[in-house]
């Protein structure tokens, strides 16, 4: 696998992106990071917007279908590392807050208005 590029892997009508490539598709994009395929995939109808986000982030980019390279886009190789660096650090809030809500659901409503109440009255003091 490419080092400091975006690899995506077209099969049938859909794209996946694996591993630290699945991160950063799902930063950008927001599409759905499915842990236990360590992925992010789209349908090819949204490639064109795909490509569209990771030149504007200046990300160099492989397309591969099958195992013959398509596509390729040089980008900055610099930038992918700082770009990882924050998709990974976005997805790390998502997992604290998902395991919030997980927390949260299980309080009664009295608790809930507490909470609620805690977090408006310390923004509100800030």
């Amino acid at each position: 696998m490419e080092k400091n590029c975006v690899v995506l892997y077209k099969a049938g009508k859909f794209y996946s992106a694996y591993g630290d490539c699945g991160i950063i598709i799902h930063n950008l994009m927001g599409y759905k990071y499915v842990e236990y395929k360590h992925s992010a995939g789209f349908p090819e109808s949204s490639i064109a917007k795909v490509k569209k986000a990771l030149e504007d982030a200046k990300l160099p980019y492989m397309i591969y279908e099958k195992e013959t390279l398509i596509e390729e886009s040089k980008g900055l190789k610099k930038n992918y590392n700082n770009i990882l660096k924050e998709s990974l650090k976005k997805m790390e809030m998502e997992t604290r807050l998902n395991r919030l809500q997980t927390k949260l659901d299980n309080f009664s409503l009295n608790d809930l208005e507490k909470v609620v109440e805690g977090i408006e009255d310390s923004t509100i003091n800030e």
